[in-house]
């Protein structure tokens, strides 16, 4: 086996939900948007997660023949790393599915709405002036997006992605009421409510919140956590 190509089992991300002790090998991540342990190859994830496929070649037939879409976009890879809040399309069969959590922090798919299934939410990494008066945004995914300058996202706030629009439908951020996800962590694939924001440390400040958790209240650092809606959840999220 190609050590570019694969990697073993038993070294495979915590988040892959995988035997560990099937075989040896498992197709390892290509180069792209996500981390080796934030993301999982497009055939790990149907064929070992989900069960939808039997093997690489019935996927890279579906690829082919155009009956497979990431994100409203055909990616020629099977290896192509897909990961939380994707969605996954089978365009002939009107079939679609969005990357999740489980509560033990592993990565699934759960089936949407065809409605659902044109809605991305990413979060906001990094945004920068440009010529023309125009602001770039960039997502969590890889993205970039072009914007008015006049547009007020903050970094850490997420978006909803409209993929038929190919813009952004509507943002929001840690504000008191909204429900917040847990992306990583011993809580990740758990939600809560966000209810205030703190700073701790005296070297270096760190913002921390604090969140109704069931009926604690818990506080968890904002690495931990992307917003995924304003009141409710604005998309599948289990």
């Amino acid at each position: 086996m190609s050590k570019q190509r694969h990697i073993s089992r038993l070294a495979s991300p915590r988040s892959w939900q995988v035997a560990r002790k099937a075989t040896k090998w498992i197709a390892k991540p290509m180069p792209g948007p996500r981390t080796k342990a934030e993301g999982i190859p497009l055939v790990v994830l149907l064929r070992d997660v989900v069960g939808m496929i039997e093997n690489q070649r019935e996927l890279k037939y579906l690829i082919n023949t155009k009956q497979i879409l990431v994100n409203g976009k055909l990616y020629r890879e099977t290896r192509f790393p897909v990961g939380l809040f994707d969605v996954i399309s089978f365009p002939t069969v009107k079939k679609h599915y969005r990357v999740v959590l489980t509560t033990l922090g592993k990565l699934q798919a759960t089936e949407i709405s065809d409605k659902e299934a044109n809605t991305l939410l990413l979060q906001v990494n990094e945004k920068k002036s440009i010529k023309g008066g125009k602001l770039q945004i960039n997502l969590s995914n890889g993205w970039n997006v072009l914007t008015d300058s006049k547009t007020k996202i903050k970094v850490g706030e997420s978006v909803l992605f409209d993929l038929k629009k190919r813009k952004i439908s509507e943002n929001f951020g840690f504000n008191k009421g909204a429900t917040v996800y847990f992306v990583r962590g011993k809580r990740a694939g758990h939600s809560a409510v966000f209810k205030s924001l703190k700073e701790s440390g005296i070297l270096q400040r760190q913002k921390i919140a604090v969140l109704e958790f069931g009926k604690e209240t818990i506080e968890s650092t904002l690495n931990n956590l992307i917003t995924v809606g304003s009141k409710k959840a604005s998309i599948t999220i289990n």
